[in-house]
């Protein structure tokens, strides 16, 4: 029910005769029904200065109470044209809606109203007709909750009404609106049905029978963009849901690819039930509900959940793992949570607009799909046609071709959107026409047209306001939308453009500090967006944890809004975007700072840029996003070359350049590496920074070690320990400590690395017992000393010393999950039960340790274990199996990611291999290549000279063995070696014994 009526028209014609004051009040009550007819009213009742109007009665109408208030408004915003009665003012209104049911009955020749039982719903709207500011549109709250996500109402609250018990709760009208004449439309979920995707739905049902069964099926939804993949999806899995189907949905978000997995956390978030969390003061209470919801027996996955959803910091043992494993354990996390939903029946899986997901989150999707094979589960992902992926051949998967719509399925669409008015008939032609099957596109231009006022009324029932011939249709999708935003007022279409720029999250509080209002006003601003179209605002739900935030109606609109931007503008807003987040709680966090990284180079903030370029390229590597990790490094340089004074713009790229090592080294960039160490050591000399020195020197020994450049490592370690000790950095002088051992073992230095290491445990205590990997290594620091110092140990000859440390290492691994770790030390104890002859034992813990190299991808270890293994084979009787695997690893030289150790441990095992074989020659070949190459490895090349002396023995060349014999014996003296001194001085022994000189 509306009643409206003109305010004080007593007074305001009492100065008029009656003809001029009758002329007066027809114009104004013609344009009142005017309006109520145009909005598919009925004129219940003409009051002299006002009138009584029906919606929804006679003829029903779902919408009654929008087309209701849509009337009021037209009514409010209309003046009386060309009135002659001199010095009267158009007239001013005042309006009151109520909805509820009433009895329509026909009383004469008119539609008559007439009361119920109580008359409390005609009663209600005449009252609030009374009460209506001038002006104003008064609606009670029957009314407000049928419009509330299409007309914008403010509260009044509540108010006593005559002859009613009860208060009632008041809300007004927004009359003085900038908004958008198509909100009723835009501001729907729905614009219209889905149409002409009948076969599409077919199609996805066989597929789901094939889920059904029992198999597995991924389903590729190929479309350009805006030709209804989305809506196809939505329609579909609304439809699943409500027949009761377990379906799960995520959507990557291109402004997101800045930051590694971002779509994988998206997809992890959706499996567990959590919305995104951009706002650090509630994701306490996120990280407590994921844990309380969080089933026990899949509590080993908890910690890659929390990691990657940013909840909470990581635990101990997490950080123990190096990036390759953390990502290995985000996939087992992330297939764990799909195996659950899928144990109980069909799963249906949706990764919409997989063509915008981050490099590794699709790296991450690519490796899941196979994995899911044996389960009942629908994988549905949409993308456009120039996405590249790796699964077109697989015989689980099929692509779906969304073709453009036909003519005719395009007018069922325009007669949805538009209604069946005469006056739209002919315009529906020239919109299908210039759509050219494209539905988003078509929905723009009926959008357009209402915007501008060529069309007027309700969403599905538009009447053409002027003639065919004077519409101007925008001729591109870029066109339409620019329309739109041009539109739009000034302040709305800066906070668009803002909005373009933000990406995500787009929440009122940004955008107030942005665009330098209050969050009222950012709020208003929004929803103008939302109301043309431009902009979407997803219904609050329980799950949520923050503000609503709002979100581009289609990638294209956020596409074609910054593809005008000039870049003074976009510099701009890209610097008030980085100040915006930067204030905001939780900025500091590592999964803020690639978007931050990314709004402050593009601001041209270089400084911040630089600094948020170190600390994303840190979180990059800790998930193993190296390729990520270095684009950062690169645009962190260009940014600290703009920084303004030297001293500070130098430390900043040092600091850059030593973050990247870890990324290097892992993508086995080895002539970056060293230009890159070069580089940062001459920057830290020229600022003096011993700290810096110190980091740079124990880094490059790191990478001299690997090299096989132990003389120049070890050269580097001291320099590092020096630094260290002068900059008073225990933390530093612990690794410089540590890597000097390294290369003091390499060298075969035994008794000098054994006093290292005894430093190291009498004076590290403290930094020891932190169970964390390092930056630039691979292995818990207190594993690799006790893994170092039993070898070294073990080769002065003390075997029970050595193995000591090795169950030391043992009792910490057994709370820590560190593959890495637990393969150093392996090797170390294997290799001291092979010189105890305890074969069986070495042998079944080297089998195990190869195949968790390949399991947990370790290639570092890879070669190390291969060596070992083929000793342990080799002397066990099962040469005949050494050989070919061990051919097979330097085939395919697996030894290059280990450095030296690998290739010589393997190349001496091969030659024991072929000599049990008594493939005497391959065995000289291999055993002098092996001396040969073993250059600075004076240990390892030791036992090289002896097993190539045994091999020259058994081969007959007595003079070849007993030179070699000789050399073992000095070598070991030297080195400090008392087995093969031992060996060395028994085979002379014996060769004396039989008759021959020393």
């Amino acid at each position: 029910m509306l009643f409206a009526d003109v305010c004080d028209s007593t007074a305001l014609l009492q100065h008029s005769d009656p003809e001029e004051a009758r002329n007066y009040l027809g114009k104004a009550l013609n344009q009142l029904a005017e309006a109520v007819e145009t909005y598919g009213g009925t004129v219940s009742q003409l009051l002299g200065d006002g009138l009584v109007a029906l919606f929804g009665a006679p003829l029903a109408q779902e919408d009654h109470a929008l087309r209701a208030c849509l009337a009021a408004l037209k009514m409010q915003r209309a003046t009386v044209p060309g009135h002659d009665v001199q010095g009267v003012a158009s007239p001013t209104l005042r309006i009151g809606i109520n909805s509820g049911e009433v009895l329509v009955g026909v009383v004469g020749q008119y539609d008559w109203s007439h009361y119920g039982a109580d008359g409390k719903t005609i009663h209600l709207a005449s009252r609030l007709e009374k009460m209506a500011p001038p002006g104003g549109i008064l609606v009670s709250a029957a009314t407000q909750r049928l419009v509330a996500q299409q007309i914008e109402t403010r509260s009044v609250g509540t108010r006593q009404i005559r002859g009613l018990d009860e208060p009632i709760e008041l809300h007004e009208v927004v009359v003085e609106t900038e908004s958008s004449a198509a909100a009723p439309l835009t501001r729907k979920q729905r614009w219209a049905p889905l149409v002409g995707r009948e076969d599409s739905l077919r199609i996805l049902a066989g597929d789901l029978e094939v889920v059904r069964k029992g198999g597995m099926r991924t389903i590729g939804l190929c479309g350009d963009a805006g030709i209804g993949k989305s809506r196809l999806v939505a329609d579909w899995t609304a439809a699943l849901a409500s027949e009761g189907m377990d379906v799960c949905v995520s959507q990557a978000r291109g402004y997101a690819s800045t930051r590694a997995y971002s779509a994988a956390a998206d997809l992890i978030a959706s499996l567990v039930g959590l919305v995104q969390m951009n706002v650090t003061d509630v994701r306490q209470s996120a990280r407590q509900a994921l844990i309380e919801g969080w089933p026990a027996e899949g509590a080993e996955h908890l910690a890659a959940a929390s990691d990657l959803l940013g909840l909470a910091a990581p635990d101990q043992a997490w950080l123990a793992l190096n990036p390759v494993q953390r990502r290995r354990r985000i996939g087992e996390a992330l297939l764990w949570l799909v195996r659950r939903r899928a144990r109980s029946g069909p799963f249906v899986l949706v990764l919409e607009d997989v063509f915008l997901a981050d490099r590794e989150s699709r790296r991450l999707f690519e490796a899941l799909l196979p994995k899911l094979q044996e389960l009942p589960v629908l994988v549905c992902v949409s993308y456009r046609p120039d996405f590249e992926h790796q699964w077109r051949q697989a015989p689980w998967f099929v692509e779906r071709m969304i073709e453009p719509l036909h003519d005719g399925q395009m007018l069922r669409l325009a007669r949805a959107l538009l209604g069946d008015d005469p006056s739209v008939l002919g315009v529906m032609n020239e919109l299908v026409a210039r759509a050219d099957g494209n539905p988003f596109f078509l929905e723009q231009l009926v959008i357009t047209l209402i915007d501008d006022g060529s069309l007027e009324g309700t969403p599905g029932a538009y009447r053409l306001q002027r003639p065919l011939g004077e519409l101007r249709v925008p001729g591109s999708i870029a066109a339409v939308i620019g329309a739109r935003t041009d539109r739009l007022p000034e302040a709305a279409k800066s906070a668009l453009e803002a909005a373009a720029v933000l990406g995500d999250p787009i929440t009122r509080d940004l955008i107030a500090t942005m665009q330098a209002v209050d969050i009222a006003r950012a709020e208003e601003l929004l929803a103008l967006c939302v109301a043309s179209g431009l902009l979407s605002c997803p219904e609050q739900t329980s799950l949520s944890l923050e503000p609503q935030a709002f979100a581009f109606r289609h990638a294209l609109v956020r596409d074609v809004v910054l593809g005008v931007l000039t870049r003074s503008r976009l510099k701009a807003l890209h610097r008030q975007a980085f100040l915006a987040l930067h204030a905001q709680p939780g900025a500091a966090d590592a999964d803020a700072a690639p978007v931050l990284a990314h709004h402050s180079f593009k601001g041209e903030e270089w400084e911040q840029a630089a600094k948020f370029a170190i600390k994303s390229m840190a979180r990059a590597i800790s998930h193993s996003a190296n390729q990520e990790a270095l684009q950062l490094f690169e645009k962190g340089i260009q940014a600290a070359r703009r920084v303004d004074g030297a001293p500070t713009a130098q430390a900043l790229e040092l600091a850059l350049r030593l973050e990247a090592i870890g990324a290097m080294m892992a993508l086995g960039q080895i002539d970056d590496i060293f230009s890159n160490m070069e580089r940062a050591e001459a920057i830290a000399v020229q600022l003096n920074d011993q700290r810096a020195r110190a980091a740079v020197s124990t880094e490059t020994a790191v990478f001299l070690w690997m090299r096989g450049r132990f003389e120049q490592g070890l050269r580097y370690a001291s320099q590092g320990l020096e630094a260290a000790r002068l900059a008073q950095r225990r933390h530093m002088t612990m690794a410089a400590h540590q890597t000097r051992l390294m290369h003091l073992h390499a060298l075969g230095r035994y008794a000098e690395a054994a006093v290292e290491g005894n430093v190291l445990l009498s004076e590290y205590g403290p930094e020891l017992s932190a169970h964390y990997v390092q930056p630039g290594w691979a292995a818990i620091p207190i594993i690799n000393l006790y893994a170092f110092h039993a070898s070294t140990l073990w080769r002065l000859g003390d075997s029970e010393a050595g193995s000591a440390f090795c169950a030391k290492a043992y009792e910490i691994l057994s709370n820590i999950d560190h593959p890495y770790s637990r393969l150093l030390i392996d090797t170390v104890q294997s290799q001291m039960w092979i010189e105890n002859d305890e074969l069986d034992r070495a042998e079944r813990m080297m089998r195990m340790d190869l195949q968790q190299c390949l399991t947990h991808n370790v290639p570092t270890m890879l070669s190390v274990c291969m060596g070992v293994l083929g000793s342990a084979l080799a002397r066990n009787g099962k040469a005949a199996e050494a050989v070919p695997m061990l051919e097979r690893g330097f085939a395919d030289r697996i030894y290059e990611a280990a450095g030296p150790y690998g290739r010589t441990f393997m190349r001496v095992s091969l030659g024991v291999a072929y000599r049990k074989l008594r493939r005497l020659d391959d065995a000289i070949a291999v055993g002098r290549k092996a001396v040969e190459q073993a250059a600075e490895e004076y240990g390892h090349q030791t036992e090289a000279l002896y097993e190539l002396a045994e091999t020259l023995r058994h081969a007959g060349d007595q003079a070849g063995a007993e030179a070699h014999f000789k050399r073992v014996a000095l070598a070991a003296e030297r080195l400090g070696m008392p087995h093969y001194q031992r060996r060395a001085a028994a085979a002379l022994a014996d060769w004396r014994k039989d008759g021959h000189a020393a």
